[in-house]
């Protein structure tokens, strides 16, 4: 899989651009705040339905514009793809596929497969719980459409129950109703939880051996999903609605009292393990970027076993915050795989770079000043 062609108009500081890219290696140079990351999430837009900084959809629209449109054209092992999105201010998204209208957008999720790698992935071990879930939600997302659904589904259903919970403890006859919302929070939850474990099972194994390639063969890797419910990992979908089942009944009056949830896949997180201690709070810097790098690169296998074709890798400023070793091993994993770079520097780059066949776009307050092929 890889980006033919990437139009934007209006979006962000890029008034009216069109790129055509090269099947295997782009590069994108240019100081700070002149656009690069704006490419790389444009592209990172169009595959998730939402950018990986946290903005508006607003915001992605260009000042004084009313709507913007991204385009691009995807070369599948299959077939080819031509996808648009176009933002308004005062309106929804509209998606299309070929020139069709979706129904829903999150039929998108999973024609284009991504992974990411930005300065924020070292979050993923010393940040909180919601940017591991952020993780797990992105990544299942791609391969499992229907998970994206379910999340949605979830944020209604909790946000439901915990307003009943509130007026339960205010009024003891809204008691009946609670038995309704428990089960529509355990089915739900229970299918949440089930492929986040299928996930982190899959990626467990592999990013292991990632990281013990990376350390030098001195460090184990090992991670743990960690849900109020105990350990389910190798349980099937009705034990997880069982046990999910207990708790809720379990803790019943105490969530009455607090009027809120305290179970469930919103509160999920992963525990990160180097050599059988939390990388959270016993790893160096170096330990840490180390682990986040074997995740990410997991990804790259995880994606080419599920969708028998390669992903697309965006590196936003990060190949000058490896070392050697490092940027050795993550090379060699995209060889085969469509890649798009950004930097502020093209001198230790290009070196690095100079026997692989690449296209480097040079860009200046949204605008590209110089191609080189």
């Amino acid at each position: 899989m890889y980006v033919e062609n990437l139009y934007l108009e209006n979006y962000r500081n890029f008034e009216n651009i069109s790129i055509e890219l090269n099947e295997k290696l782009n590069l994108f140079i240019g100081d700070n705040a002149q656009g690069k990351t704006n490419l790389i999430e444009a592209i990172f837009y169009i595959s998730i339905g939402r950018s990986f900084r946290f903005s508006k959809d607003s915001n992605l629209v260009m000042f004084e514009k009313d709507s913007n449109y991204i385009k691009i054209s995807v070369k599948r092992r299959k077939d080819h793809k031509k996808i648009k999105v176009n933002i308004n201010k005062d309106k929804n998204k509209n998606y299309q596929i070929n020139g069709l209208t979706l129904e829903k957008n999150s039929e998108l999720v999973g024609m284009v497969n991504i992974v990411i790698f930005s300065p924020d992935n070292l979050d993923l071990i010393k940040g909180s719980p919601g940017d591991r879930r952020k993780f797990l939600n992105i990544e299942i997302s791609q391969l499992k459409p229907k998970y994206k659904y379910l999340l949605k589904k979830y944020k209604k259903i909790l946000l439901q129950r915990n307003n009943l919970l509130k007026k339960i403890n205010e009024n003891k006859n809204n008691y009946r109703l609670l038995e309704v919302w428990d089960d529509h929070l355990i089915e739900t939850g229970s299918q949440i939880i089930k492929y986040r474990n299928d996930f982190i099972n899959k990626i467990k194994k592999i990013s292991k051996k990632i990281h013990w390639e990376l350390s030098g063969e001195k460090e184990k890797l090992n991670i743990i999903y960690k849900t109020g419910l105990g350990n389910i990992r190798e349980g099937d979908l009705n034990y997880i609605r069982e046990k999910f089942k207990i708790k809720l009944e379990q803790n019943q009056e105490r969530e009455i009292e607090r009027g809120i949830t305290l179970y469930g896949p919103h509160l999920d997180d992963i525990k990160i393990i180097i050599n059988s201690k939390n990388s959270k709070y016993y790893s160096s810097q170096g330990q840490k970027r180390t682990a986040a790098l074997a995740l990410k690169l997991s990804e790259i296998d995880i994606i080419r076993e599920e969708k028998k074709d390669n992903p697309i890798v965006l590196l936003d400023d990060v190949l000058s915050e490896l070392d050697n070793k490092r940027r050795s091993h993550l090379l060699k994993y995209i060889e085969d795989v469509q890649t798009i770079i950004t930097s502020t520097d093209d001198s230790d780059l290009l070196q690095l770079l100079e026997k692989k066949e690449k296209k480097i776009f040079y860009i200046n307050q949204g605008n590209i000043i110089n191609i080189i092929e």
